[in-house]
């Protein structure tokens, strides 16, 4: 499949030995300077765009919002995504892994670098990024060698108290893993919940009616060349009563260890009623060991489990959870308790507190959601992102509208043709191939 949209929709990593060679033969420029005079540029595609990691939305105001890629680099919008501009773009870091806002002022940003879905191709980050200048300028604020960060939460009362869960390196063991708390705005972090060499954080909530009240998982996995171990004894479901200061493990009603990847969300009504989407053990090596399947029922205990005081017992509501160790999110409609979205190779949703479940919630927006989030002042409002960009629904996902401006796809290959001028091919992760022209202005 080559489809041939129309002109100015590719953002390709160009040679430009051939220009540099050209230049130095006329001798006009000196060696040193060669470089210097070329620069890269963008020729999309935005029309098939690229795999979104996290949402940052401005709830005061949603046409505000930030978004994080896996492998574009940060981006914000305050047109409701009308136009898009890049962000910290000039320290060589694409690869995002979540994003978060201070509610009370949207020019405080956290960038947590490095993807934390556990594909091959996943690439790693380099700790924590600040901005207070609405992503003008930003600042290196530590957990450098985290490598990869998965959820950052603010504290609703005191925007200095900020908590990172560091899931840590992909494909090897050590760095800084756990969940990391920080007091000062980012001056100094400290562990709060530190797992094993191998373990670390993937998740973290604060509760909306009683800030103290937080929950956070840990996972424990790794990555090689060939193959994932997606679950270990290190997963586990935590509480803090104390505002992340102690934390106790939860296990009423929830499968037992070996777990794998465990997402959260807490019901903003209330900070006893929790969703945890868990991978656990299944027959035959499936479930944690393996990272689960493509499609919606997991195996064994893996699904979708609630508690509704506050962690002390939990039941499993339903049995889907598509292909943990990539998807892996969980969110609670802000106004209902029993409508809840997960993500997964198209969106999952469910209006009776799991006892049903749609498995095509994003209709014809691209397979693979990864990013979800729902406005709390209208539930009708509704943002997705996956694999292929950005969705929006207005009518709690009935229909949808595809953003197709954000040039952040991932390409494995590339190539030109010899047409004049030139046209630029690509094979691109989960969508297709495409070709486009190397020069427009449009």
């Amino acid at each position: 499949m080559t489809p041939r949209p129309h002109a100015g929709f590719f953002a390709l990593t160009l040679s430009l030995s051939l220009a540099a060679t050209q230049l130095a033969a006329q001798g006009a420029i000196p060696v040193a300077d060669q470089f210097e005079r070329l620069h890269f540029r963008s020729i999309g595609p935005a029309i098939m765009s690229g795999r979104i990691s996290d949402f940052a939305v401005y709830e005061a105001n949603p046409a505000i919002f930030y978004v994080g890629t896996a492998h574009g680099g940060v981006w914000k919008t305050t047109s409701n995504g009308a136009q898009f501009t890049p962000l910290l773009q000039d320290r060589g870091l694409l690869s995002i892994g979540a994003v978060a806002v201070q509610q009370s002022n949207p020019n405080v940003v956290w960038v947590g670098t490095g993807e934390s879905n556990n594909r091959q191709s996943t690439s790693w980050g380099e700790g924590l990024y600040k901005s207070t200048d609405g992503g003008k300028t930003f600042a290196h604020v530590g957990l450098r060698e985290s490598k990869h960060i998965n959820r950052i939460v603010i504290d609703p009362r005191n925007p200095d108290v900020v908590f990172v869960a560091a899931t840590g390196p992909l494909f090897g063991s050590g760095g800084e893993r756990g969940l990391y708390k920080t007091s000062d705005g980012g001056k100094t972090w400290k562990a709060v919940i530190k797992g094993d060499p191998d373990t670390g954080a993937n998740d973290v909530r604060i509760s909306y009616t009683d800030p103290d009240v937080m929950y956070a998982s840990m996972y424990q996995r790794r990555r090689t060349a060939c193959c994932v171990n997606g679950g270990g004894p290190g997963s586990a479901i935590f509480k803090s009563t104390d505002a992340g200061e102690t934390w106790t493990k939860l296990t009423g009603g929830l499968p037992p260890s070996p777990l794998g990847r465990i997402s959260l969300d807490i019901y903003r009504g209330s900070s006893n009623i929790v969703y945890a989407e868990i991978e656990a053990a299944g027959p035959a090596g499936e479930g944690a060991a393996a990272g689960g399947g493509r499609g919606g029922a997991a195996p064994g205990a893996s699904g979708l489990y609630r508690t509704d005081d506050g962690g002390t017992s939990w039941r499993k509501v339903s049995s889907v959870n598509p292909r943990p160790l990539y998807f892996s999110q969980v969110r609670i409609d802000p106004k209902t308790p029993d409508r809840v979205y997960e993500g997964g190779v198209k969106m999952q949703m469910t209006v009776d507190g799991g006892r049903t479940m749609e498995t095509s919630a994003s209709l014809a927006i691209h397979d693979d959601i990864h990013a979800i989030w729902v406005d709390p002042n209208n539930s009708e409002h509704v943002l997705i992102g996956g694999d292929g960009g950005i969705g929006v629904s207005y009518d709690m996902a009935k229909t949808w509208i595809f953003e197709a401006n954000l040039p952040v796809g991932l390409f494995y290959h590339i190539g030109y043709d010899m047409e004049i001028p030139y046209n630029v091919c690509g094979g691109m992760q989960d969508n297709y191939d495409w070709c486009g022209p190397s020069a427009t202005r449009q």
